[in-house]
């Protein structure tokens, strides 16, 4: 019986599984979903209907995309997998993140990417929402707190300084580097293409 529409975003599709996608679900969390009657890319976003479920795999009909991040594609795809890659690694499975589903909203304004500086900031606040942090890299305590509230917009505006932009260059790096499936990531590469000199 179908009951509520959930509404989600695909991180990727199950090589194994034609039929399999990793569904980033606004109110379950991370979770695997089987849709047999419709084909999906990297980052739509759909609302769907859970018909049957087993744990963190359910059966889902009556698809709808939404949205695709078509735009952003275009400018920068390995941006845009590096977020798909990150959120599939760090997400544990049924994670009820709404702050990280929100965040992954807005890459459907793609002109909100337009620096380096935005992605950056982006991916620190995305880091940041996993619950992730490390005081191996020089982001003083109170810039980490900056950074985590005042909206993209505003820090990119605020001109911040060099230096700070590569502390947070190194923190992003230090904090994926701590992830145990770190040698399985295949978009890192993005980081040091935009890493300051």
């Amino acid at each position: 019986m179908l009951k509520r529409k959930h509404i989600g975003i695909v991180l990727k599709k199950y090589k194994s599984n034609l039929h399999n996608y990793l569904v980033f679900d606004r109110q379950e969390g991370k979770i695997t979903c089987i849709f047999r009657d419709v084909e999906l890319v990297h980052g739509a976003l759909i609302s769907f209907y859970i018909y049957k479920r087993r744990s963190t795999v359910c059966l889902g009909k009556k698809v709808q995309v939404l949205d695709v991040p078509f735009e952003l594609a275009k400018k920068d795809i390995l941006f845009l997998h590096h977020v798909f890659e990150l959120c599939s690694y760090f997400l544990f499975f049924g994670d009820k993140s709404i702050h990280v589903f929100d965040l992954l909203m807005m890459l459907y304004c793609p002109n909100l990417f337009v620096q380096p500086l935005h992605k950056k900031i982006f991916l620190f606040k995305l880091v940041e929402a996993f619950g992730y942090y490390t005081d191996s890299a020089p982001l003083s305590l109170g810039m980490f707190y900056r950074l985590s509230s005042e909206s993209i917009d505003s820090l990119v505006n605020s001109n911040l300084h060099l230096e700070i932009e590569r502390n947070i260059d190194e923190w992003l790096s230090s904090c994926i580097k701590t992830h145990p499936c770190f040698l399985d990531f295949k978009t890192v590469h993005f980081l040091k293409k935009i890493r300051l000199p």
